[in-house]
């Protein structure tokens, strides 16, 4: 698990069997967001997955598709990336522009959806250059 920010390494666990876990009982006051990540050995790749780090039980696979369920935050946090992977999907054969405008606009949605919480400001971070 890494820094969103600094991209330093916060906590690590050891993958048996295909699973890992992290437990903290600790309760959280404000939600932060940290990124799951998980290097492929076999091909050099390192699969990246953002992840609300709040109370509750929070499930995360990494696999053909990534994904983040459990708690509230991390379904919403969910949505914003099936909805960047169904936008991806649905621009062959558009110019350039026209992708690149109705991805910021995309990028805006979901920032004013969750104005209120960690994810809007995670969006402007990590997307702030496609704004």
């Amino acid at each position: 698990m890494k820094d969103v920010s600094t991209d330093a390494p916060v906590d690590s666990a050891r993958i048996i069997n295909g699973k890992f876990a992290f437990a903290d009982t600790t309760k959280i006051e404000n939600p932060v967001i940290k990124i799951l990540s998980i290097h492929a050995s076999k091909m050099g790749l390192e699969y990246r997955l953002p992840v609300v780090i709040e109370n509750g039980t929070i499930k995360a696979s990494i696999a053909d598709v990534v994904c983040t369920e459990g708690t509230m935050l991390n379904e919403r946090m969910q949505d914003f990336l099936l909805a960047i992977d169904a936008y991806s999907a649905a621009c062959t054969d558009k110019p350039v522009e026209q992708i690149k405008s109705g991805f910021s606009e995309l990028l805006k949605r979901y920032i004013e959806m969750n104005n209120d919480n960690v994810i809007g400001t995670y969006i402007q971070t990590a997307y702030q250059s496609s704004l």
